[in-house]
């Protein structure tokens, strides 16, 4: 029996491994392909962050947003926790990463940059970013802004970059708290999302009505410089020049957070007149009203009947139109420090009455429509959000004014229709603010009964 050659045996191998179908390749979950997608669109630096199965990292995650290093650096960051396991094999086959739990940075294009298994930090994530290069969004319009300075969108959405950073940091420097990061592999949950949004809403009238009665913090002039000094130039650069007017209004309006810079009050304080003029040439105006409120109240705010007497509504507008409707709700307040209540009837009841007959005509209700999640009716916020802004303010003005049993019925009929947990807790404090003992005991009775089907 004759042997082959040692070098035809080898060449024979060869090509039957050749020859052999490659293996197919693993196939991506959604999960996974999304995730490869963005990272292939990203223009600026990604972190991906896969969880255990136990959730190990979920509390320094969420701690970055508290990290003034991970706040500079202004990178897209997405965290997985339930469907973690879906993205190993794209992760570890694609990019040789290690094993959950585990980060990883990419650069534009989904370029590898880094990973770890350690528990990230924003020093760490800071330095292994710029050791490769990665920039930010901020950096990336920030760049694309000094070359191009006319760009009036750029400037836009930089000055709603920078917006965001200083907010944070000024909620940090004074002594709030970040919200936590919100999973990518998270179902999202309507019904949880709107219960929640309504607890916020509430927490935030409270906070505002605590304010007043007291002057916000204000940042010592190394802060405010540090924090919001890129921000202020920008936005006075874009009001002196009158580029505002072009620009999509949200680009220069402040933050709510603006109040404790003085930087910014002086800007804004610069502007209003100029805002003014243009609500003089378009007096209903949604974007013009919203910049001036956002503008006034950064410094303490400013009454608003004066401007409203200074312009000229459309002769084909009815009186109801008017104040327009941007601003009504900024009106109401007005009116109820200076305890306008015949001001406030006039401009809502109306409003009330027209909304109830337009209901008797479609035969609906807000309760008939509200979401089913898993085959319970969930509340809808937005019932919570038209007693505070209208339903409130004119039962108030209606028991100063002696009509206490229209507002017994207002709160009653909007109850029966439009049913929000908080109502009758409300309504009762409303009641006994105004001395009406009864109302409240009636008010408050109204949470144990249900509301009727319609």
């Amino acid at each position: 029996m004759r042997l082959m050659p040692y070098a035809v045996v080898v060449c024979s191998l060869v090509l039957a491994q050749a020859q052999a179908p490659a293996p197919a390749p693993a196939v991506l979950s959604p999960t996974a392909a999304l995730l490869e997608r963005n990272l292939r669109d990203t223009k600026s630096g990604f972190l991906v962050v896969v969880d255990g199965s136990k959730g190990e990292w979920k509390s320094a995650v969420n701690a970055l947003n508290s990290d003034l290093d991970w706040i500079d650096l202004d990178l897209h960051v997405a965290y997985y926790s339930a469907k973690a396991v879906e993205l190993e094999s794209l992760l570890q086959q694609k990019y040789l990463t290690g094993p959950r739990p585990q980060w990883v940075l990419f650069g534009e294009g989904g370029r590898l940059v880094a990973s770890g298994g350690a528990v990230p930090t924003g020093a760490s994530l800071a330095k292994a970013a710029q050791d490769a290069g990665v920039q930010s969004t901020v950096q990336l319009l920030r760049d694309f802004v000094r070359r191009n300075p006319d760009h009036l969108q750029a400037r836009t959405y930089l000055c709603g970059e920078l917006k965001q950073k200083a907010a944070r940091k000024t909620t940090l420097r004074l002594g709030g708290k970040t919200d936590p990061l919100r999973p990518a592999d998270e179902r999202y949950d309507w019904a949880k999302y709107q219960k929640e949004r309504d607890a916020k809403e509430e927490a935030k009238e409270l906070e505002q009505q605590q304010k007043e009665d007291k002057p916000p913090v204000q940042l010592k002039p190394e802060e405010d410089q540090a924090i919001w000094g890129e921000l202020a130039d920008l936005m006075s650069r874009c009001f002196r020049s009158g580029d505002w007017i072009e620009m999509n209004s949200l680009g220069v309006t402040p933050d709510e957070e603006a109040v404790h810079s003085p930087l910014i009050q002086e800007v804004c304080r610069a502007a209003v007149p100029e805002v003014e003029r243009a609500l003089g040439r378009d007096p209903e105006s949604w974007d013009h009203w919203r910049l001036w409120l956002a503008l006034t109240r950064t410094y303490g705010g400013k009454p608003i009947r004066p401007l409203l007497d200074s312009l000229l509504p459309l002769p084909t507008r009815s009186a109801r139109d008017w104040p327009p409707y941007a601003v009504k709700g900024a009106y109401v307040k007005d009116a109820r420090k200076r305890k306008d209540w015949t001001g406030i009837r006039d401009l809502l009841l109306p409003e009330i009455e027209s909304n109830r007959l337009w209901e008797s005509i479609l035969g609906k209700t807000t309760y008939q429509m509200q979401i089913k999640t898993d085959g319970k009716v969930q509340e809808v916020p937005e019932t919570g959000d038209a007693w505070r802004a209208t339903l409130e303010p004119l039962a108030e003005a209606l028991i100063w004014l002696g009509e206490g049993s229209k507002a017994d019925e207002l709160v009653r009929s909007h109850y029966a229709d439009h049913p929000w947990s908080g109502l009758p807790q409300r309504a009762q404090a409303l009641a006994l603010r105004c001395g009406q003992p009864g109302l409240a005991a009636q008010w408050g009775a109204l949470g144990g009964t249900q509301a009727p089907a319609r």
